[in-house]
Protein backbone atom coordinates (compact mmCIF):
# COMPACT_ATOMS: atom_id res chain seq x y z
CA UNK A 1 0.00 0.00 0.00
CA UNK A 2 1.53 3.61 -1.07
CA UNK A 3 0.57 7.59 0.26
CA UNK A 4 0.49 10.43 -1.14
CA UNK A 5 -0.74 13.99 -0.53
CA UNK A 6 -3.15 15.05 -2.41
CA UNK A 7 -5.29 18.22 -3.53
CA UNK A 8 -9.27 17.42 -2.61
CA UNK A 9 -9.79 20.27 -0.79
CA UNK A 10 -7.65 23.53 -0.38
CA UNK A 11 -8.66 24.95 2.96
CA UNK A 12 -7.56 21.02 3.94
CA UNK A 13 -4.28 18.94 4.62
CA UNK A 14 -5.54 15.76 2.63
CA UNK A 15 -3.47 12.32 2.10
CA UNK A 16 -4.35 9.35 -0.01
CA UNK A 17 -4.13 6.04 0.71
CA UNK A 18 -4.01 2.74 -2.03
CA UNK A 19 -5.54 -0.46 -1.18
CA UNK A 20 -4.46 -3.75 -3.13
CA UNK A 21 -7.75 -3.16 -4.86
CA UNK A 22 -6.50 0.28 -6.38
CA UNK A 23 -3.45 -1.75 -7.10
CA UNK A 24 -5.17 -4.35 -9.54
CA UNK A 25 -6.50 -2.01 -11.76
CA UNK A 26 -5.28 -0.71 -15.26
CA UNK A 27 -6.34 2.88 -15.42
CA UNK A 28 -4.38 5.80 -16.65
CA UNK A 29 -3.72 7.80 -13.74
CA UNK A 30 -3.47 5.93 -10.31
CA UNK A 31 -6.17 6.04 -8.07
CA UNK A 32 -6.78 5.39 -4.35
CA UNK A 33 -9.68 4.05 -1.82
CA UNK A 34 -8.94 5.85 1.35
CA UNK A 35 -8.66 9.72 1.65
CA UNK A 36 -7.84 11.25 5.24
CA UNK A 37 -8.01 14.99 6.10
CA UNK A 38 -7.24 17.73 8.79
CA UNK A 39 -8.53 21.11 9.06
CA UNK A 40 -8.37 23.84 11.27
CA UNK A 41 -11.53 25.46 10.60
CA UNK A 42 -15.18 24.76 9.33
CA UNK A 43 -17.42 27.03 7.54
CA UNK A 44 -19.57 27.31 4.41
CA UNK A 45 -16.35 27.56 1.90
CA UNK A 46 -14.69 24.40 3.35
CA UNK A 47 -16.53 22.05 0.91
CA UNK A 48 -17.62 24.26 -2.13
CA UNK A 49 -15.55 24.80 -5.04
CA UNK A 50 -13.50 25.52 -6.63
CA UNK A 51 -12.05 22.56 -5.13
CA UNK A 52 -8.35 21.01 -5.18
CA UNK A 53 -6.65 19.53 -8.51
CA UNK A 54 -7.18 15.94 -7.83
CA UNK A 55 -10.96 16.71 -6.96
CA UNK A 56 -12.51 15.90 -10.51
CA UNK A 57 -9.33 12.45 -10.81
CA UNK A 58 -10.01 10.99 -7.19
CA UNK A 59 -13.46 9.38 -7.53
CA UNK A 60 -13.01 5.71 -6.66
CA UNK A 61 -12.86 6.45 -2.64
CA UNK A 62 -14.41 4.19 -0.22
CA UNK A 63 -13.63 5.48 2.94
CA UNK A 64 -13.75 9.19 3.64
CA UNK A 65 -12.17 10.39 7.56
CA UNK A 66 -11.99 14.34 8.03
CA UNK A 67 -10.64 15.77 11.35
CA UNK A 68 -11.43 18.97 12.19
CA UNK A 69 -9.80 20.60 15.59
CA UNK A 70 -11.70 23.78 16.05
CA UNK A 71 -12.01 26.33 18.67
CA UNK A 72 -15.29 28.64 20.26
CA UNK A 73 -18.60 28.14 18.44
CA UNK A 74 -18.89 25.45 15.48
CA UNK A 75 -21.93 25.61 12.90
CA UNK A 76 -22.86 22.52 10.64
CA UNK A 77 -24.55 24.18 8.21
CA UNK A 78 -27.50 22.94 5.94
CA UNK A 79 -26.41 20.04 3.28
CA UNK A 80 -22.63 21.24 4.16
CA UNK A 81 -20.86 18.01 3.18
CA UNK A 82 -23.04 17.49 0.12
CA UNK A 83 -20.19 17.77 -1.73
CA UNK A 84 -18.21 14.30 -0.57
CA UNK A 85 -21.02 12.67 -2.81
CA UNK A 86 -18.61 13.15 -5.82
CA UNK A 87 -15.58 11.16 -4.43
CA UNK A 88 -17.78 7.97 -4.38
CA UNK A 89 -19.39 8.64 -8.33
CA UNK A 90 -17.06 5.62 -9.52
CA UNK A 91 -16.79 3.38 -6.58
CA UNK A 92 -18.35 0.00 -7.31
CA UNK A 93 -22.27 0.19 -6.44
CA UNK A 94 -22.20 -2.89 -4.26
CA UNK A 95 -19.10 -1.61 -2.16
CA UNK A 96 -19.44 -0.65 1.16
CA UNK A 97 -18.51 3.19 2.14
CA UNK A 98 -17.51 4.90 5.46
CA UNK A 99 -17.39 8.42 6.10
CA UNK A 100 -15.92 9.41 9.86
CA UNK A 101 -16.48 12.89 10.64
CA UNK A 102 -14.44 14.32 13.93
CA UNK A 103 -15.11 17.05 15.67
CA UNK A 104 -12.53 18.22 18.36
CA UNK A 105 -12.04 21.03 20.81
CA UNK A 106 -15.03 22.87 20.35
CA UNK A 107 -16.77 24.96 22.49
CA UNK A 108 -20.22 24.50 21.16
CA UNK A 109 -21.69 23.22 18.20
CA UNK A 110 -24.88 23.95 16.48
CA UNK A 111 -26.53 21.66 13.54
CA UNK A 112 -28.87 23.52 11.23
CA UNK A 113 -32.20 21.87 9.57
CA UNK A 114 -30.53 19.01 7.40
CA UNK A 115 -27.44 19.86 8.08
CA UNK A 116 -26.50 15.87 7.45
CA UNK A 117 -28.29 14.06 4.84
CA UNK A 118 -27.81 11.26 2.53
CA UNK A 119 -26.69 13.58 0.04
CA UNK A 120 -23.53 13.40 1.04
CA UNK A 121 -23.25 9.61 -0.33
CA UNK A 122 -24.24 8.21 -3.92
CA UNK A 123 -28.04 7.05 -3.93
CA UNK A 124 -26.60 3.63 -5.86
CA UNK A 125 -25.03 2.48 -2.93
CA UNK A 126 -26.62 0.57 -0.39
CA UNK A 127 -24.45 -0.25 1.98
CA UNK A 128 -23.18 3.15 3.62
CA UNK A 129 -21.91 3.79 7.32
CA UNK A 130 -21.29 7.58 9.02
CA UNK A 131 -19.62 8.01 11.90
CA UNK A 132 -19.40 10.84 14.14
CA UNK A 133 -17.09 11.88 16.70
CA UNK A 134 -18.01 14.79 18.93
CA UNK A 135 -14.91 15.66 21.64
CA UNK A 136 -15.67 18.88 23.27
CA UNK A 137 -13.80 21.24 25.24
CA UNK A 138 -14.30 21.19 28.94
CA UNK A 139 -12.88 25.40 29.47
CA UNK A 140 -15.08 28.53 28.43
CA UNK A 141 -12.49 30.78 26.54
CA UNK A 142 -12.05 34.18 27.71
CA UNK A 143 -14.33 36.92 26.35
CA UNK A 144 -17.36 34.80 25.65
CA UNK A 145 -20.41 34.92 26.51
CA UNK A 146 -20.94 32.22 29.33
CA UNK A 147 -24.88 33.02 30.16
CA UNK A 148 -25.18 29.75 28.40
CA UNK A 149 -24.92 26.03 30.72
CA UNK A 150 -22.95 23.35 30.01
CA UNK A 151 -25.79 21.64 28.70
CA UNK A 152 -26.37 23.47 25.62
CA UNK A 153 -22.82 22.87 24.01
CA UNK A 154 -24.97 20.73 21.80
CA UNK A 155 -27.66 23.05 20.10
CA UNK A 156 -29.97 21.34 17.49
CA UNK A 157 -32.28 22.51 15.15
CA UNK A 158 -35.16 20.98 14.22
CA UNK A 159 -35.00 17.72 12.14
CA UNK A 160 -31.33 18.30 11.81
CA UNK A 161 -31.09 14.86 10.19
CA UNK A 162 -33.58 14.51 8.24
CA UNK A 163 -33.29 12.78 5.19
CA UNK A 164 -30.19 10.55 6.33
CA UNK A 165 -30.79 6.92 5.22
CA UNK A 166 -27.80 4.75 6.09
CA UNK A 167 -27.00 1.05 6.99
CA UNK A 168 -25.45 2.32 10.28
CA UNK A 169 -24.61 5.41 12.49
CA UNK A 170 -21.91 5.46 15.00
CA UNK A 171 -21.84 8.45 17.44
CA UNK A 172 -19.18 8.97 20.02
CA UNK A 173 -19.66 11.71 22.19
CA UNK A 174 -17.02 12.21 25.00
CA UNK A 175 -17.89 14.89 27.61
CA UNK A 176 -18.04 14.68 31.51
CA UNK A 177 -21.37 14.44 31.67
CA UNK A 178 -23.34 11.45 32.23
CA UNK A 179 -25.97 12.51 29.51
CA UNK A 180 -26.12 13.86 26.05
CA UNK A 181 -24.87 17.76 27.08
CA UNK A 182 -28.31 19.22 25.27
CA UNK A 183 -31.44 20.11 25.64
CA UNK A 184 -32.53 18.02 22.16
CA UNK A 185 -34.23 14.36 23.04
CA UNK A 186 -33.48 10.97 20.90
CA UNK A 187 -36.93 12.17 19.19
CA UNK A 188 -36.17 15.72 18.39
CA UNK A 189 -32.67 14.72 16.37
CA UNK A 190 -33.39 11.44 15.01
CA UNK A 191 -36.96 12.18 13.30
CA UNK A 192 -37.54 11.35 9.76
CA UNK A 193 -34.61 9.39 9.38
CA UNK A 194 -33.49 5.75 8.32
CA UNK A 195 -31.51 4.09 10.21
CA UNK A 196 -30.27 -0.20 10.00
CA UNK A 197 -27.71 0.01 13.12
CA UNK A 198 -27.55 3.21 15.61
CA UNK A 199 -24.90 3.09 17.79
CA UNK A 200 -24.21 5.60 21.14
CA UNK A 201 -20.42 5.22 22.63
CA UNK A 202 -19.88 7.30 26.16
CA UNK A 203 -23.19 10.01 26.79
CA UNK A 204 -25.79 9.34 25.59
CA UNK A 205 -29.11 11.05 23.37
CA UNK A 206 -31.80 10.35 26.08
CA UNK A 207 -35.36 9.65 24.96
CA UNK A 208 -38.00 12.06 25.96
CA UNK A 209 -39.41 11.22 29.36
CA UNK A 210 -42.24 13.45 29.11
CA UNK A 211 -45.98 11.99 29.31
CA UNK A 212 -46.66 13.85 26.67
CA UNK A 213 -47.33 11.36 23.27
CA UNK A 214 -44.53 12.92 20.86
CA UNK A 215 -44.69 12.36 17.15
CA UNK A 216 -41.68 10.38 15.90
CA UNK A 217 -41.62 9.80 12.05
CA UNK A 218 -37.94 8.26 11.94
CA UNK A 219 -37.36 4.42 11.48
CA UNK A 220 -34.52 2.98 14.13
CA UNK A 221 -34.38 -0.76 13.43
CA UNK A 222 -31.27 -1.26 16.48
CA UNK A 223 -29.89 0.64 18.64
CA UNK A 224 -27.12 -0.70 20.62
CA UNK A 225 -26.09 2.11 24.20
CA UNK A 226 -21.90 1.21 25.04
CA UNK A 227 -21.23 2.56 28.41
CA UNK A 228 -19.01 2.54 31.14
CA UNK A 229 -21.22 2.04 34.49
CA UNK A 230 -21.10 0.91 37.69
CA UNK A 231 -24.86 -0.22 37.66
CA UNK A 232 -26.79 -1.75 34.89
CA UNK A 233 -30.19 -0.17 35.32
CA UNK A 234 -32.93 1.64 33.62
CA UNK A 235 -31.15 5.25 35.13
CA UNK A 236 -28.11 4.10 33.22
CA UNK A 237 -29.37 2.88 30.21
CA UNK A 238 -32.96 4.67 29.72
CA UNK A 239 -35.92 2.93 27.23
CA UNK A 240 -36.14 4.02 24.04
CA UNK A 241 -40.10 3.53 22.54
CA UNK A 242 -39.73 4.09 19.15
CA UNK A 243 -36.50 1.63 18.55
CA UNK A 244 -37.61 -1.76 17.33
CA UNK A 245 -34.33 -3.93 18.78
CA UNK A 246 -32.22 -2.40 21.93
CA UNK A 247 -29.33 -3.56 22.69
CA UNK A 248 -27.44 -3.39 26.05
CA UNK A 249 -23.51 -2.99 25.90
CA UNK A 250 -21.93 -2.40 29.61
CA UNK A 251 -18.10 -2.54 29.90
CA UNK A 252 -17.03 -3.11 33.80
CA UNK A 253 -19.61 -2.75 35.45
CA UNK A 254 -19.98 -3.37 39.29
CA UNK A 255 -23.67 -4.49 39.79
CA UNK A 256 -26.66 -5.02 37.57
CA UNK A 257 -30.69 -4.49 38.40
CA UNK A 258 -32.68 -6.80 35.64
CA UNK A 259 -35.65 -6.27 37.83
CA UNK A 260 -35.91 -2.26 36.55
CA UNK A 261 -36.14 -3.50 32.97
CA UNK A 262 -39.56 -5.35 33.71
CA UNK A 263 -41.98 -4.94 32.43
CA UNK A 264 -41.33 -1.98 30.39
CA UNK A 265 -38.36 -2.93 27.63
CA UNK A 266 -40.49 -5.14 25.71
CA UNK A 267 -37.74 -4.42 22.88
CA UNK A 268 -35.08 -5.22 24.96
CA UNK A 269 -33.10 -7.92 22.73
CA UNK A 270 -29.67 -7.74 23.63
CA UNK A 271 -27.16 -7.88 26.45
CA UNK A 272 -23.29 -7.74 26.38
CA UNK A 273 -21.29 -7.55 29.64
CA UNK A 274 -17.62 -6.81 29.02
CA UNK A 275 -15.03 -7.82 31.95
CA UNK A 276 -17.72 -6.95 34.81
CA UNK A 277 -16.70 -6.47 38.29
CA UNK A 278 -19.27 -8.69 39.64
CA UNK A 279 -20.85 -12.22 39.79
CA UNK A 280 -22.97 -12.39 36.75
CA UNK A 281 -26.10 -14.53 37.21
CA UNK A 282 -28.98 -13.95 34.92
CA UNK A 283 -31.90 -15.02 37.09
CA UNK A 284 -34.72 -12.42 35.85
CA UNK A 285 -36.75 -13.65 32.62
CA UNK A 286 -36.97 -10.79 30.30
CA UNK A 287 -39.32 -12.08 27.68
CA UNK A 288 -37.23 -10.19 24.46
CA UNK A 289 -34.20 -11.04 25.39
CA UNK A 290 -32.99 -13.70 22.86
CA UNK A 291 -28.67 -12.50 22.51
CA UNK A 292 -26.65 -12.68 25.30
CA UNK A 293 -23.01 -12.12 25.11
CA UNK A 294 -20.57 -12.52 28.66
CA UNK A 295 -16.91 -11.67 29.44
CA UNK A 296 -16.52 -13.34 32.00
CA UNK A 297 -13.62 -15.72 33.88
CA UNK A 298 -16.51 -18.50 35.33
CA UNK A 299 -19.49 -19.51 34.17
CA UNK A 300 -21.73 -21.95 37.24
CA UNK A 301 -24.90 -23.12 37.53
CA UNK A 302 -26.51 -19.61 38.23
CA UNK A 303 -24.94 -17.90 35.30
CA UNK A 304 -27.85 -18.65 32.66
CA UNK A 305 -30.28 -19.09 35.18
CA UNK A 306 -33.13 -16.94 33.44
CA UNK A 307 -31.83 -17.29 30.31
CA UNK A 308 -33.49 -20.44 28.99
CA UNK A 309 -35.04 -18.76 25.73
CA UNK A 310 -32.34 -17.15 24.44
CA UNK A 311 -30.90 -17.50 21.03
CA UNK A 312 -27.59 -16.03 20.80
CA UNK A 313 -24.93 -16.74 23.21
CA UNK A 314 -21.46 -15.93 23.11
CA UNK A 315 -18.63 -16.29 25.60
CA UNK A 316 -15.63 -13.55 25.55
CA UNK A 317 -12.12 -13.88 25.70
CA UNK A 318 -11.81 -13.94 29.65
CA UNK A 319 -13.13 -17.19 29.87
CA UNK A 320 -11.02 -19.68 31.73
CA UNK A 321 -13.12 -22.23 33.69
CA UNK A 322 -16.63 -23.29 32.61
CA UNK A 323 -18.78 -25.99 35.05
CA UNK A 324 -20.05 -29.23 32.93
CA UNK A 325 -23.14 -28.40 33.61
CA UNK A 326 -23.77 -24.97 31.78
CA UNK A 327 -22.92 -27.05 28.49
CA UNK A 328 -25.25 -30.08 29.47
CA UNK A 329 -27.97 -27.83 29.98
CA UNK A 330 -27.69 -25.14 27.76
CA UNK A 331 -31.06 -22.99 26.50
CA UNK A 332 -33.34 -25.53 24.66
CA UNK A 333 -33.89 -22.58 21.99
CA UNK A 334 -30.39 -21.49 21.59
CA UNK A 335 -29.59 -21.52 17.95
CA UNK A 336 -25.86 -20.08 18.21
CA UNK A 337 -23.15 -20.34 20.10
CA UNK A 338 -19.89 -18.29 19.26
CA UNK A 339 -16.75 -19.09 20.89
CA UNK A 340 -14.10 -17.10 18.74
CA UNK A 341 -13.15 -14.89 20.97
CA UNK A 342 -12.08 -17.65 24.05
CA UNK A 343 -8.46 -17.95 24.36
CA UNK A 344 -7.93 -21.93 24.78
CA UNK A 345 -4.37 -21.76 25.81
CA UNK A 346 -5.88 -19.43 29.04
CA UNK A 347 -8.26 -21.82 30.12
CA UNK A 348 -7.98 -24.51 32.54
CA UNK A 349 -7.01 -28.60 31.65
CA UNK A 350 -10.57 -29.94 32.96
CA UNK A 351 -12.70 -27.26 31.64
CA UNK A 352 -10.93 -27.16 27.67
CA UNK A 353 -11.55 -30.77 27.97
CA UNK A 354 -15.17 -30.71 28.77
CA UNK A 355 -15.46 -27.80 26.25
CA UNK A 356 -14.04 -29.66 23.17
CA UNK A 357 -16.05 -32.82 23.85
CA UNK A 358 -19.13 -30.57 23.61
CA UNK A 359 -17.76 -29.23 20.34
CA UNK A 360 -16.96 -32.52 19.63
CA UNK A 361 -20.53 -34.42 20.25
CA UNK A 362 -22.65 -31.37 19.08
CA UNK A 363 -20.78 -30.02 15.71
CA UNK A 364 -23.18 -31.55 13.20
CA UNK A 365 -26.51 -31.29 15.25
CA UNK A 366 -28.75 -28.42 15.54
CA UNK A 367 -26.91 -26.17 17.67
CA UNK A 368 -24.59 -23.59 14.90
CA UNK A 369 -21.17 -23.40 16.38
CA UNK A 370 -18.22 -20.86 15.87
CA UNK A 371 -15.35 -21.97 16.65
CA UNK A 372 -12.54 -20.97 18.87
CA UNK A 373 -9.27 -19.08 16.81
CA UNK A 374 -6.66 -21.45 16.99
CA UNK A 375 -3.67 -19.33 15.23
CA UNK A 376 -2.46 -18.59 18.59
CA UNK A 377 -1.71 -22.04 19.71
CA UNK A 378 1.20 -24.09 18.34
CA UNK A 379 1.04 -26.29 15.59
CA UNK A 380 1.71 -29.38 18.09
CA UNK A 381 -1.24 -28.40 20.43
CA UNK A 382 -3.68 -31.49 20.78
CA UNK A 383 -6.73 -28.96 20.77
CA UNK A 384 -5.74 -27.32 17.53
CA UNK A 385 -5.75 -30.78 15.58
CA UNK A 386 -8.70 -32.08 17.19
CA UNK A 387 -10.33 -28.89 16.18
CA UNK A 388 -9.31 -29.04 12.65
CA UNK A 389 -10.27 -31.96 12.31
CA UNK A 390 -14.14 -31.27 13.56
CA UNK A 391 -14.44 -28.34 11.04
CA UNK A 392 -13.33 -30.74 8.42
CA UNK A 393 -15.44 -33.51 8.42
CA UNK A 394 -14.93 -34.91 11.35
CA UNK A 395 -12.51 -38.59 11.21
CA UNK A 396 -11.32 -39.86 8.01
CA UNK A 397 -11.17 -43.32 8.84
CA UNK A 398 -8.76 -45.67 7.32
CA UNK A 399 -6.48 -42.18 6.06
CA UNK A 400 -3.45 -42.49 7.11
CA UNK A 401 -1.35 -40.58 5.08
CA UNK A 402 -1.66 -37.46 6.84
CA UNK A 403 -0.16 -38.84 10.21
CA UNK A 404 2.08 -36.95 12.14
CA UNK A 405 4.72 -37.33 15.13
CA UNK A 406 2.10 -34.83 16.90
CA UNK A 407 -0.93 -36.28 15.93
CA UNK A 408 0.50 -39.87 17.29
CA UNK A 409 1.48 -37.44 20.65
CA UNK A 410 -2.31 -36.88 20.95
CA UNK A 411 -3.22 -40.74 21.43
CA UNK A 412 -1.94 -40.26 24.87
CA UNK A 413 -3.44 -36.56 25.74
CA UNK A 414 -4.94 -36.20 29.16
CA UNK A 415 -8.35 -35.00 27.81
CA UNK A 416 -10.37 -38.38 27.13
CA UNK A 417 -12.13 -37.15 23.96
CA UNK A 418 -8.76 -36.05 22.57
CA UNK A 419 -6.80 -39.22 23.69
CA UNK A 420 -10.55 -41.11 21.97
CA UNK A 421 -10.85 -39.36 18.83
CA UNK A 422 -6.42 -39.96 17.72
CA UNK A 423 -6.77 -43.63 19.04
CA UNK A 424 -9.61 -43.87 16.19
CA UNK A 425 -8.26 -41.82 13.36
CA UNK A 426 -4.42 -43.58 14.24
CA UNK A 427 -5.07 -47.11 15.96
CA UNK A 428 -1.90 -48.41 17.83
CA UNK A 429 -1.93 -51.43 15.50
CA UNK A 430 -2.75 -50.96 11.55
CA UNK A 431 -3.40 -53.01 8.35
CA UNK A 432 -5.04 -55.87 10.62
CA UNK A 433 -1.13 -56.63 11.81
CA UNK A 434 -0.63 -58.19 15.30
CA UNK A 435 2.18 -57.56 17.14
CA UNK A 436 3.12 -59.97 19.74
CA UNK A 437 5.51 -60.36 21.85
CA UNK A 438 6.55 -61.38 25.34
CA UNK A 439 9.91 -60.00 25.45
CA UNK A 440 8.77 -55.95 24.55
CA UNK A 441 6.42 -56.20 26.77
CA UNK A 442 7.13 -53.07 28.87
CA UNK A 443 8.26 -50.93 25.42
CA UNK A 444 5.54 -48.01 24.74
CA UNK A 445 3.06 -48.93 21.97
CA UNK A 446 4.51 -47.86 18.84
CA UNK A 447 3.39 -47.44 15.38
CA UNK A 448 5.91 -49.97 13.42
CA UNK A 449 4.38 -49.30 10.13
CA UNK A 450 5.01 -45.44 9.96
CA UNK A 451 7.83 -42.77 9.37
CA UNK A 452 11.25 -43.61 9.41
CA UNK A 453 11.46 -41.38 13.04
CA UNK A 454 8.95 -44.54 14.42
CA UNK A 455 11.18 -47.01 13.27
CA UNK A 456 14.42 -45.44 14.33
CA UNK A 457 12.69 -45.34 17.62
CA UNK A 458 11.83 -48.99 17.73
CA UNK A 459 15.18 -50.23 16.65
CA UNK A 460 16.51 -48.12 19.29
CA UNK A 461 14.58 -49.99 21.87
CA UNK A 462 14.87 -52.81 20.57
CA UNK A 463 18.63 -52.82 20.38
CA UNK A 464 18.46 -51.73 23.89
CA UNK A 465 16.45 -54.18 25.53
CA UNK A 466 18.51 -56.95 23.66
CA UNK A 467 21.91 -55.74 25.02
CA UNK A 468 20.65 -55.98 28.46
CA UNK A 469 19.65 -59.51 27.85
CA UNK A 470 22.90 -60.62 26.81
CA UNK A 471 24.26 -58.84 29.89
CA UNK A 472 22.01 -60.76 32.05
CA UNK A 473 22.93 -63.86 30.28
CA UNK A 474 26.81 -63.41 30.65
CA UNK A 475 27.04 -62.06 34.20
CA UNK A 476 24.89 -65.43 34.76
CA UNK A 477 26.95 -67.71 32.53
CA UNK A 478 29.52 -69.03 35.32
CA UNK A 479 26.78 -70.48 37.43
CA UNK A 480 24.41 -71.87 34.75
CA UNK A 481 26.20 -75.29 34.90
CA UNK A 482 25.86 -76.15 38.39
CA UNK A 483 22.11 -74.64 38.47
CA UNK A 484 20.98 -76.93 35.99
CA UNK A 485 21.25 -79.99 37.68
CA UNK A 486 19.73 -78.65 40.79
CA UNK A 487 16.93 -76.99 38.19
CA UNK A 488 16.31 -80.62 36.68
CA UNK A 489 16.28 -82.68 40.21
CA UNK A 490 13.82 -79.66 41.16
CA UNK A 491 11.67 -80.19 37.90
CA UNK A 492 11.79 -83.58 38.75
CA UNK A 493 10.33 -84.02 42.09
CA UNK A 494 7.55 -81.30 41.48
CA UNK A 495 6.63 -83.06 38.48
CA UNK A 496 6.53 -85.93 40.68
CA UNK A 497 4.53 -84.27 42.94
CA UNK A 498 2.14 -82.90 41.01
CA UNK A 499 1.38 -86.54 39.51
CA UNK A 500 0.86 -87.96 42.46
CA UNK A 501 -1.57 -85.29 43.80
CA UNK A 502 -3.43 -85.11 40.07
CA UNK A 503 -3.92 -89.86 40.69
CA UNK A 504 -5.09 -88.47 44.84
CA UNK A 505 -7.63 -86.10 43.52
CA UNK A 506 -9.05 -88.69 40.88
CA UNK A 507 -8.87 -91.49 43.19
CA UNK A 508 -10.85 -89.41 46.02
CA UNK A 509 -13.51 -88.52 43.33
CA UNK A 510 -14.26 -91.97 42.20
CA UNK A 511 -14.38 -93.35 45.78
CA UNK A 512 -17.09 -90.70 46.43
CA UNK A 513 -19.00 -91.39 43.54
CA UNK A 514 -19.00 -94.76 43.88
CA UNK A 515 -20.23 -94.83 47.20
CA UNK A 516 -22.83 -92.23 46.61
CA UNK A 517 -24.22 -94.87 43.56
CA UNK A 518 -24.23 -97.60 46.36
CA UNK A 519 -25.88 -95.59 48.74
CA UNK A 520 -28.68 -95.14 45.94
CA UNK A 521 -29.51 -98.48 44.81
CA UNK A 522 -29.59 -99.59 48.64
CA UNK A 523 -32.40 -97.21 49.19
CA UNK A 524 -34.10 -97.46 45.47
CA UNK A 525 -34.34 -101.84 46.43
CA UNK A 526 -35.53 -100.78 50.08
CA UNK A 527 -38.37 -98.85 48.60
CA UNK A 528 -39.57 -101.54 46.43
CA UNK A 529 -39.69 -104.56 49.12
CA UNK A 530 -41.74 -102.21 51.48
CA UNK A 531 -44.02 -101.98 48.47
CA UNK A 532 -44.34 -105.60 47.93
CA UNK A 533 -44.67 -106.13 51.69
CA UNK A 534 -47.48 -103.73 51.64
CA UNK A 535 -49.67 -105.16 48.70
CA UNK A 536 -49.35 -108.67 49.91
CA UNK A 537 -50.35 -107.81 53.38
CA UNK A 538 -53.46 -106.13 51.74
CA UNK A 539 -54.34 -108.61 49.50
CA UNK A 540 -54.38 -111.85 52.28
CA UNK A 541 -56.65 -109.13 54.52
CA UNK A 542 -59.32 -109.04 51.73
CA UNK A 543 -59.59 -112.49 51.03
CA UNK A 544 -59.41 -113.64 54.98
CA UNK A 545 -62.89 -111.40 54.83
CA UNK A 546 -65.76 -113.89 55.80
CA UNK A 547 -69.66 -111.84 56.11
CA UNK A 548 -71.35 -112.67 58.95
CA UNK A 549 -75.52 -112.85 58.46
CA UNK A 550 -77.35 -110.67 61.25
CA UNK A 551 -80.80 -111.31 62.25
CA UNK A 552 -82.90 -108.64 63.40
Amino acid sequence: KSSTSCSIFPSLNCSCFQSNLDLTLTLPIKTYSHLYCQGTSLNQNTFQSPFGSDFKHQNRFRTISIQFFLQQKVEILTNQFDALAMLFSLTESNAQIEIALHFNGFQRIQFHPQAITSNIFQRKHQNTRLKLHFIPTNQFFTGEDNSMNNNEQFQFSKNPFAGLNVSQLKIHIHTLHDRFSSSSTFEDIFNNTNIGELHFDGSIIPPDQSQLPKSFKGFVRSLTLHRHVDTIDSTAFPYYSHVLSYNIHSIEAHSIDLQSFIPLYNNLRGLDLTKPRFEVSINKIIPSLDSLSLDIEYFNEQTLLGARHIHYLKFGPSLRRIHPQVLHSLPIRLRLLDLADINLSEMTTDSLCSLIEFMYRNSQRLINLIFPRTETLTECNCARLILDDIQSNHIYKNHLAQESTCSKQCRFSVCPIISEHFREKYPLITNNQRVISNLYDDLPSVDLFSDPSDMALMSFLVNQSSNEQIARSQSQSTSSASQYADDVNFSRVTHASENKQKKSKTTDYFSWMTLLTGIMIVLFIFIIIMSIIFFVRRHRKQSQFIAVPVYM
